[in-house]
């Protein structure tokens, strides 16, 4: 149980992480934010245990 937990902190942190890269991005280039678009959404439904 807590491996579980353990994995999916790590996921929550990496999906905020991701999407502060991907709020500075859109602000500095919105061109390129799509860049980071696939992590964000890969470690948000990784967090949520979907998969």
């Amino acid at each position: 149980m807590e491996a579980a937990n353990n994995s999916t902190t790590k996921d929550w942190l990496f999906f905020l992480i991701s999407l502060v890269a991907m709020i500075i991005l859109f602000a500095v280039a919105d061109e390129w934010f799509w860049l980071a678009l696939p992590f964000v959404l890969t470690f948000f439904v990784r967090a949520l245990r979907v998969i």
